[in-house]
């Protein structure tokens, strides 16, 4: 699929990359009942999603922990592992799942979380304009993804994804004003095409029931 660039110091951190750690003003839209709609744009978003991409696996909760640190955001004081990034979308934007005590997967909004009767319908352009700016910039970095089209329940939905040497993987989507980035693990993508196969091999050669133990009328 793809392939990865440049080296990493030993924290996983790509070269050159400075990950902002305040708040960075990104693209913006003015809702109807009053706030603000915002996109990350790539300059911002694609260092913060190589930090986490192309660290050192496998990733252990403290190392994800010292990331957040290193990226100045603050844990939800109930949960640890959710974030509130310096981007400035509201709320809680960013957080990872654990697994078999690593790091299981990343996942990081890049738009505003707003109410769909309060975004206005230029949202989802530029949630879409701003989508392929990022395509367009890891597709620089890591190759050319597999992008797949669907019908979703909330309408068409994109994405694209790219897997590194490394076994860990990105997937941008896209679907309406909602815009996101999720990193997996090389473990996690291992056990995801481990089930797939079982899934295959089952619809192919599917298990037979026990026979029904017959009965004295």
């Amino acid at each position: 699929m793809s392939s990865t660039s440049g080296g990493q110091d030993g924290t996983g951190a790509p070269p050159g990359t400075g990950a902002p750690a305040g708040a960075a003003s990104g693209l913006e839209l003015s809702l109807p009942g009053g706030g603000v709609f915002r996109v990350v744009p790539p300059e911002v978003g694609v260092p913060v999603i190589r930090l986490w991409l192309e660290h050192k696996w496998p990733m252990s909760v403290q190392e994800g922990l010292e990331l957040r640190d290193r990226l100045g955001w603050q844990s939800s004081p109930t949960r640890e592992t959710m974030f509130t990034t310096g981007h400035d979308l509201g709320g809680k934007d960013a957080s990872f799942i654990i697994g078999e005590g690593q790091m299981d997967s990343f996942r990081m909004g890049l738009a505003s979380r707003v109410p769909k009767a309060s975004a206005p319908p230029e949202a989802a352009v530029l949630v879409r304009q701003v989508y392929a700016q990022y395509v367009e910039v890891l597709t620089g970095l890591y190759g050319t993804g597999t992008t797949k089209h669907f019908q979703g329940r909330n309408g068409p939905q994109e994405s694209t994804t790219w897997t590194l040497p490394s076994g860990a993987s990105l997937r941008l989507g896209t679907v309406g004003r909602v815009l996101s980035a999720t990193v997996n693990s090389p473990a996690a993508n291992r056990a995801a095409e481990a089930e797939r196969r079982y899934l295959a091999q089952e619809a192919e050669f599917p298990t037979e029931p026990p026979p029904r133990p017959r009965t004295n009328k």
